[in-house]
């Protein structure tokens, strides 16, 4: 959250992320990461998320207030108002899907976010996409491709051709994130610990890997991506595959990825958070905990707590508060 809070006030459009297997955001696959990156969207601090937001910033922001490059871009996409189509862009869905968002509302606009967020569910639907994101619109642009090129090309669809359109897709929001007059997309992975944990198959977890060094290699998608791991990341990583047999994956790839490391909590620091975990629980359950484990108290349960050596040691010390507080209200 903090991550998020600096790029909106940098000027940067954000989508967060939560992987989860068992969810449905599965990381082996990307037209699930371009569902849940296009449901996560966010251009500023309004609370409102989704492609829209960064649609509808595309298409009202005025000419005026954009830089000489944002012009150019919004031009070339757009084909200066013509709509007929786009070089730019990597991802036809996207001009589609822009196009049709300029040129309407309510239920094709629906239909869109629908489409982006849930991508999977239209994998049937090319001919519904066709007449009521092009066909309609027909008399308002020159649409030189007939329907079954639209078909032939894949044009509504992001699984095939190894998740091609997906990874073309996210791209392209970072394009028009730019073209808005915003300084690009920054995508924020949490909990990508998942991988590990709830992708039984090897293979799985092997793609999983892929697309996160693809984010990396910054080939794939151009604008920035975070993932937030635990400090022994790698060594879990290397461990679950050797369990599984995967002697042949370069385990070197996950140890030359870019990271950075939060600073160490002091002890001073956790103890003013405990204060306030305590201050929460005696709300949360009308209580007085002070009187149950003063400050004092409180200050020698956090050390014994901080002793413990293991990468998720702040965690756990906060768990343990907790329940320090909950056996002393139980007693109460």
């Amino acid at each position: 959250q903090v991550l998020r809070k600096m790029a909106i006030d940098a000027g940067y459009a954000v989508s967060h992320v939560v992987v989860n297997s068992q969810g449905g955001v599965r990381f082996n696959r990307m037209d699930s990461i371009l569902g849940e990156v296009s449901r996560q969207l966010e251009v500023d601090d309004s609370g409102r998320r989704g492609v829209g937001t960064l649609f509808d910033e595309f298409m009202s922001k005025p000419p005026a207030e954009l830089g000489e490059d944002a012009k150019r871009l919004r031009e070339s996409i757009t084909s200066k108002g013509k709509w007929t189509f786009s070089e730019t862009l990597r991802s036809p869905g996207i001009h589609v899907a822009l196009r049709a968002w300029s040129l309407s509302g309510g239920k094709v606009r629906d239909l869109v976010e629908d489409w982006f967020v849930n991508p999977y569910n239209y994998r049937g639907q090319r001919k519904l996409l066709y007449r009521q994101l092009v066909e309609q619109f027909l008399g308002r642009f020159k649409e030189v491709r007939p329907e079954w090129v639209f078909y032939a090309e894949e044009v509504f669809v992001f699984h095939t051709g190894d998740h091609r359109q997906a990874w073309d897709a996210i791209s392209d929001f970072d394009l028009i994130a730019k073209a808005s007059g915003l300084r690009g997309l920054v995508l924020l992975f949490d909990e990508f610990e998942d991988v590990i944990q709830n992708l039984n198959r090897r293979d799985l977890q092997q793609r999983a890997y892929l697309n996160l060094f693809r984010f990396f290699a910054g080939d794939r998608f151009p604008g920035m991506a975070y993932f937030a791991v635990t400090p022994d990341f790698v060594e879990k990583c290397r461990a679950e595959l050797i369990e599984r047999g995967a002697y042949d994956f370069d385990y070197q790839q996950l140890k030359m990825l870019g990271s950075f490391e939060m600073d160490q909590i002091s002890q001073g620091q956790f103890i003013e958070l405990a204060k306030r975990i305590r201050h929460v629980h005696a709300i949360a359950y009308g209580w007085d905990p002070v009187e149950a484990i003063p400050d004092q108290d409180l200050e020698h349960l956090v050390e014994g707590l901080l002793r413990v050596a293991a990468p998720n040691r702040v965690r756990s010390a906060i768990q343990g508060v907790v329940s320090a507080l909950d056996d002393s209200l139980e007693d109460a």
